[in-house]
């Protein structure tokens, strides 16, 4: 049996190497350590993640960590913020990762990318390729303290995952989870239905 590493496990389930892999890896790397923690995908719904972004680096996080969105110890708030929380059900323990904000290329990186969308040739993909794995070995390689600042914090955790309940909508005929449909003149409605 082949084990693969963390980070071959990030890379498989993102499907290629760029700066946010790499960011959500190293995020994960830290989380993980500073909570007692080792490489696992297995932690279950013992480690909780809050990502304050909804891009690359979340999937590095899901990967690393087994954190999901499934299991509820996954949850994303879209900040624009390379920034995750890590804690622990057990202890309540907690750890902030936020990227330090410097200028590490990303803007070169993102006009290739728009050249590359505008139907660029096969010159632009490839100089766009190498100016990600180019971004990505340098974080890779930076020391940690230079590129996110780390502390401890207080945190609500979210509740644990629970087998939930079924209703049918009366609008639209499809199940709708018990605590989220919405009742409206006896009537049950799933929230796009209840227009909320």
């Amino acid at each position: 049996m082949c084990v693969q590493s963390p980070w071959e496990k990030a890379l498989e389930f993102h499907g290629h190497v760029c700066p946010g892999l790499v960011l959500g890896f190293r995020a994960a790397e830290i989380g993980l350590r500073e909570l007692g923690l080792e490489f696992a995908a297995g932690h279950g719904a013992g480690l909780v993640c809050v990502a304050e972004n909804r891009a690359c680096a979340v999937d590095a996080v899901q990967a690393v960590t087994g954190c999901t969105l499934g299991k509820a110890n996954l949850v994303v708030h879209d900040y624009g913020k390379q920034v995750f929380t890590f804690a622990r059900r057990d202890t309540g323990a907690a750890v902030r990762v936020a990227l330090r904000p410097f200028d590490f290329g990303l803007g070169e990186l993102r006009t290739l990318q728009e050249e590359v969308l505008a139907g660029g040739g096969e010159p632009v993909r490839k100089a766009f390729a190498r100016k990600r794995e180019e971004i990505s070995d340098r974080l890779i390689e930076l020391p940690e303290d230079e590129l996110f600042v780390v502390r401890p914090v207080a945190v609500d955790l979210p509740p644990v995952q629970r087998v939930k309940t079924m209703r049918v909508c009366a609008a639209c005929g499809e199940g709708v989870f018990a605590e989220t449909a919405g009742e409206r003149d006896g009537r049950v409605f799933c929230p796009p239905c209840a227009g909320d």
